[in-house]
């Protein structure tokens, strides 16, 4: 399995946020848009991100149905939506992302209880669960390992931590700020690339 980088577009208006994905759509695997990008109709900034950068997918955040319902009609790829909505909301969402095949992101962020969370996990049965790369990172991992469900990894991680972080062989890296808030964000992707081939090719012989 290859993983893939997912450029999330953070802390930008929407014409940085446009400019910074024309930089780097060439060497990134997708993009994400989230909930301040999103906040003024949300579908007609996902029609011009689309419109300006074709190549690529888009993954966005929702929190209600019709927020789902909307971006849906607009063609994203995926949709991330937090762990801390209810569950008869999460369901919904999940529901109707998997009726129009697209991949369900649950991001974990603020869950502070994993072990008491397994059950409900399980339950709702999302596509991937988005992992912020945290102080106590490999102790919740290890919680999650019997839930069985594929791993995004997002939060501020760093280009010296990709080898480490491709060990638990996610389906994506999700960087933000390291990338948008750097002097020279094309260095940083190509440096965080230069390091994800490398850890492939190791994966190869171990």
């Amino acid at each position: 399995m290859t993983t893939l980088l997912q450029l999330a577009l953070d802390g930008l208006d929407r014409e940085a946020a446009l400019e910074m994905g024309r930089q780097l759509v060439d060497i990134v695997d997708a993009l994400e848009l989230g909930p301040q990008l999103l906040r003024d109709d949300g579908p007609a900034f996902v029609r011009a991100v689309r419109d300006a950068l074709p190549d690529r997918p888009v993954a966005c955040w929702a929190e209600t149905e019709a927020e789902t319902e909307a971006l849906l009609e607009v063609g994203i790829e995926g949709l991330t939506v937090p762990a801390s909505l209810a569950d008869d909301a999460l369901t919904a969402i999940i529901a109707r992302g998997r009726k129009a095949g697209r991949r369900i992101l649950l991001d974990l962020e603020g869950v502070s209880d994993l072990v008491a969370q397994r059950v409900r996990l399980r339950k709702l049965e999302p596509d991937l669960l988005k992992v912020p790369v945290e102080v106590d990172f490999r102790e919740r991992l290890s919680k999650l390992r019997e839930v069985d469900i594929s791993l995004a990894f997002s939060g501020k991680w760093g280009v010296a931590q990709v080898p480490w972080l491709l060990l638990y062989r996610p389906v994506a890296l999700i960087a933000g700020s390291v990338i948008t808030a750097a002097p020279e964000p094309r260095r940083i992707v190509e440096a965080i690339r230069a390091r994800m081939a490398i850890a492939t090719a190791m994966s190869r012989f171990y």
